[in-house]
């Protein structure tokens, strides 16, 4: 089932509105930004206001901690 143009219009408006009360405090703050920000995008790219390039979700990179580097 698709989704009309004004549906997609009061997501948008709901997801940015959403983003705009968010206080990111924390990494799980950023985190959830980060996805409301992707999900405007798709949203974006369904209702052709935006380029249609969405990008996957990716895995963010691990970080080398101190003991690990004192094994190199």
């Amino acid at each position: 089932m698709a989704l009309s143009k004004q549906a997609i219009e009061t997501l948008i408006d709901l997801v940015e509105i959403k983003i705009s009360y968010m206080d990111i405090l924390d990494r799980d703050d950023a985190k959830e930004a980060h996805a409301l920000e992707r999900c405007r995008d798709e949203l974006r790219a369904m209702n052709g206001t935006a380029e249609a390039t969405v990008l996957t979700f990716m895995r963010a990179p691990r970080r080398v901690m101190r003991h690990d580097l004192a094994a190199v």
